[in-house]
């Protein structure tokens, strides 16, 4: 073998340092790394990952399948794939460097720590220019060494690609067949291939579309990496602005100083629902007399007295505050049913709270059992008038008494 064709080796073998270029089966390859599988690992859903990608991906991405975003845990959904480490071990391939001498036959996986300590490796020529791999198509840059190669393939993905577009039709002619050509791209080279052979036209157009397309997959993968991270952004953002909205409106509740406007939306359909099953019931949610003060909702329903009319009632609920305040409660309510359109024809009533009720004394469970209101409070009938966008008000205040201030005085 002459020098020339030692360096063109060093060539073809700088591909071959980040590890075997050769057809790869898509059940020995990782999805993450797109490599052969390192200590191959089987998630719950049925994937294959090398066994530091899926660890690294589920610390950094979040607890979820790289490929279908199914929830993962470490501990709990990766099993060690040792049926596939042995398929792999059983694929021997020899040393790229077996034109030097070397002799060595491994499996994939232990081939690429062997070709960085290949001794016949060393016996390589340092190379002084190294070309652009698309010097074929115009790119005329020239490298002092792989690793500034390497950066320029990096940061000049899209001037290559116009480079190709601008040859293609004379890539065209020189292949009878696309297909024909597309089909040959994966194949291995002829054994006994002659120096004169590899310089033909056709193989340089092979490999530089072999290597394009390999970036290709890589840039497809790094495609889905993102639409992945993306996807679980959205999750996390929904997550976040359904959190605010119940903290907005925790605070709204906490903070109305005992007066709460209740709107029900469509409310001709709730006054069939309760019409046709006397025991349904609608609840406002729970407000608070105060920022520390009690916690309140009201009810509607049609009257268990008198089917002609709409009941309004109140119901004490248990709250973190509950411990601090004064049992039984003692304190005035309004209940207001809003005209849209005139406040003269507002339905107003006002009660006081009284000691001596189940009502009013420190709720045992989520919500006291026994209300206070008007079983009786508007008629059926007279409810049209006061429906706006079929969406009934009601406003609702509760004032509580200082029983402290009373017993100084």
């Amino acid at each position: 073998m002459d020098k020339s064709d030692v360096t063109k080796l060093a060539e073809e073998n700088t591909l071959r340092d980040d590890g075997i270029k050769e057809y790869l089966e898509p059940r020995f390859e990782c999805p993450i790394c797109l490599t052969w599988l390192h200590d191959p690992v089987l998630t719950s859903c049925g994937h294959k990952f090398c066994s530091q990608c899926i660890y690294t991906w589920l610390e950094k991405e979040g607890a979820c399948c790289p490929v279908d975003s199914k929830p993962l845990k470490s501990e709990s959904d990766l099993f060690r794939d040792l049926y596939t480490s042995r398929e792999i071990s059983q694929q021997v391939t020899p040393c790229p460097y077996q034109q030097l001498g070397c002799e060595v036959k491994l499996s994939p996986v232990d081939m690429e720590a062997h070709i960085n300590q290949c001794a016949y490796k060393r016996d390589l020529p340092e190379s002084q220019n190294v070309h652009c791999l698309f010097k074929s198509v115009g790119c005329l840059e020239i490298f002092q060494t792989d690793e500034n190669l390497q950066t320029h393939l990096d940061k000049n993905t899209n001037m290559h690609l116009t480079l190709i577009l601008k040859a293609l039709p004379q890539l065209c002619q020189s292949n009878a067949s696309a297909i024909a050509a597309e089909s040959k791209l994966w194949d291995a080279p002829p054994k006994n291939t002659t120096s004169s052979e590899k310089n033909e036209p056709s193989l340089e157009w092979q490999q530089l579309l072999k290597n394009l397309y390999e970036r290709i997959v890589v840039l497809e993968q790094q495609i889905k990496e993102l639409s992945i991270t993306v996807s679980n952004q959205k999750t996390k953002l929904t997550t976040l602005q359904t959190s605010l909205r119940f903290n907005q409106e925790e605070m709204f509740l906490r903070n109305c100083n005992g007066i709460y406007i209740w709107k029900l939306n469509d409310f001709e359909e709730k006054l069939v629902n309760m019409t046709n099953d006397p025991l349904k019931m609608f609840y406002s949610p729970g407000f608070y007399t105060n920022l520390n003060g009690y916690k309140m909702c009201a009810r509607i329903n049609v009257s268990s007295k008198d089917p002609q009319f709409l009941s309004l009632l109140l119901h004490i609920m248990k709250s973190e505050n509950d411990d601090g305040l004064d049992w039984p409660f003692n304190g005035t309510m309004y209940f207001v049913l809003v005209h849209p359109y005139n406040r003269e024809k507002d339905i107003r009533e006002i009660t006081s709270s009284r000691p001596d009720l189940e009502a009013f004394r420190k709720p045992v469970c989520e919500l006291n059992k026994r209300s206070f209101g008007y079983t009786e409070f508007v008629r059926i009938r007279d409810l049209p008038d006061f429906l706006q966008n079929d969406c009934l008000t009601f406003r609702v205040e509760v004032r509580v008494y200082d029983n402290f201030k009373y017993q100084i005085n």
